[in-house]
């Protein structure tokens, strides 16, 4: 299994996180779908799943959207998804419909929104700290944004998180080989862009 890029990175970013964490969308209710859809889906997995559309793009003012038919298509497939199965069922269902919405709503080029991930990360974050999270996020959202939504996908999988190669071509239903591949793709390109927006951001200022 290749090292995670948070290694090689020129600049710390947050890689191979928590697979859920608590302060994400804790506000938030249980989409009105089917009553057959047991609410353990929702409250085990609701904050990974929102987190993870964020990383794929999807713009935060859309994600409840998008959750909402992930949980709808839950409603009516969930008999046929195997005990202990319901995570991966449902973040390769939030993929696929992650990556429609994009297409459909043509956001391809627009910047994501994943300064609200930061929000919860201090219950009184300093000033300083904020600015450097927002320039790190800043960076993080541009480098995502140069990958195509396929190496898009199994990157941020792999790379934020944590699931490894072989999970992954099982969730996209994509042979090993090409998981593997998508995955090398991406993290040369993300790691090319990370660098040059550290370089950029380094420069002096013209006096």
């Amino acid at each position: 299994m290749p090292p995670r890029l948070s290694s090689v990175l020129p600049w710390p970013v947050p890689m191979a996180g928590p697979r859920s964490t608590s302060g994400e969308r804790a506000e938030s209710q249980p989409p009105p779908v089917s009553p057959t859809l047991p609410p353990e889906w929702f409250h085990a997995h609701v904050a990974t799943l929102w987190r993870i559309a964020a990383r794929l793009g999807v713009r935060s003012a859309h994600v409840d959207d998008v959750l909402q038919e992930v949980f709808i298509t839950a409603a009516r497939r969930h008999a046929e998804v195997e005990a202990g199965k319901e995570r991966a069922f449902l973040i390769a269902t939030l993929v696929r419909v992650s990556l429609n919405h994009r297409r459909r709503a043509h956001l391809r080029h627009e910047v994501s929104e994943g300064e609200a991930l930061d929000r919860h990360a201090s219950a009184e974050p300093d000033a300083e700290g904020l600015l450097m999270r927002k320039q790190l996020r800043q960076r993080l959202d541009r480098a995502l944004d140069s990958l195509s939504d396929e190496h898009r996908s199994v990157f941020v999988l792999y790379e934020l998180e944590g699931l490894n190669v072989p999970e992954i071509a099982g969730l996209l239903r994509l042979p090993l080989g090409t998981a593997a591949s998508r995955l090398g793709r991406a993290r040369a390109r993300f790691a090319e862009v990370a660098a040059r927006l550290s370089k950029a951001d380094d420069l002096p200022e013209d006096s």
